[in-house]
């Protein structure tokens, strides 16, 4: 029998292996300069390695500059996979996420953004992912969101203070064109400093001790030239105490910023403080 060779499909076939060797060459050498950075961060007193700033700016680079014929989310997942694995490697990390219901699409979710070899943990109620991220610093946790009737949580991050956890990131930070994480909108808390990519939302509880309107609310934050609306106001669970006002700000705000002093000023009598909850960088559509 005669074997007939196809010479052109034989040679694009040698320089896929050819390339494989190069992408397996160049990811070693990139796993090597992490491995650098790790020893150099080895002192920095950061329990974490999650930097979902700096991810959000590496992510939108991606896929700004790519132009193959695979779809974003195939571009995106294979980074994402890089990027937490990585992170892992230079200060291991679990994740706890609830899930009051589809358990499987907030696990699905989290394993996106979080990668195949990150540990994780389902739970039913946002109290006990909240208490795994107070008792442990390497625990990231992944909360429910824009189900306002249920986003009770944050009014626990509203005390501030060092050791409170801080809202760093926001899922899914790439839309699904499959819609296989619609309306699971979940953030992500731990125990570090939100910091900022370039394109981001501040989340930030207003504390007062008497009952104030949104609009009022709105316009003390105009006068003290941040932008942004009152989303959410609530009474602590028994209906007695401070009044907690959920406000949300399209820019990235740090908790020393110096609008922060003029909105008590402007705030009145009525004003005990204000706390950064966090911030998040804006998903991409």
């Amino acid at each position: 029998m005669v074997t007939i060779t196809n010479s052109k499909l034989d040679a694009l076939r040698a320089e896929i292996d050819r390339l494989d060797a190069e992408l397996l060459s160049v990811l070693e050498k990139r796993v090597a300069i992490v491995g650098d950075i790790a020893a150099a961060k080895k002192d920095d007193g950061n329990p974490l390695a999650f930097r979902p700033g700096r991810e959000a700016t590496i992510l939108r680079k991606i896929l700004s500059a790519h132009s193959s014929k695979l779809p974003d989310t195939v571009v995106a997942a294979i980074w994402r996979e890089l990027i937490s694995a990585v992170g892992w490697m230079q200060r291991p990390y679990s994740v706890s996420i609830t899930a009051p219901d589809k358990s499987v699409g907030y696990w699905d979710l989290a394993r996106f953004h979080f990668g195949s070899a990150t540990p994780m943990k389902l739970h039913q109620l946002p109290t006990v992912v909240l208490r795994e991220v107070y008792e442990n610093p390497a625990t990231l946790g992944v909360l429910p969101w824009l189900t306002r009737e249920r986003d009770t949580w944050w009014t626990h991050l509203a005390q501030g203070g060092e050791n409170v956890p801080r809202i760093l990131a926001a899922l899914p930070f790439l839309d699904n064109p499959s819609g296989e994480f619609e309306d699971l909108n979940s953030l992500v808390i731990g125990r570090a400093e939100p910091e900022p990519s370039g394109d981001d939302v501040t989340l930030m509880v207003l504390a007062t001790r008497e009952e104030v309107s949104r609009a009022r609310l709105n316009e003390n934050l105009i006068k003290a030239g941040l932008k942004g609306y009152c989303a959410d106001s609530r009474l602590p669970d028994g209906g007695e105490g401070d009044w907690l006002h959920l406000i949300e700000m399209p820019e990235f705000v740090a908790k020393t910023d110096p609008r922060l002093v003029d909105l008590g000023k402007i705030s009145g009598d009525g004003f005990i403080k204000a706390v950064i909850l966090g911030a998040y960088a804006v998903p991409i559509k």
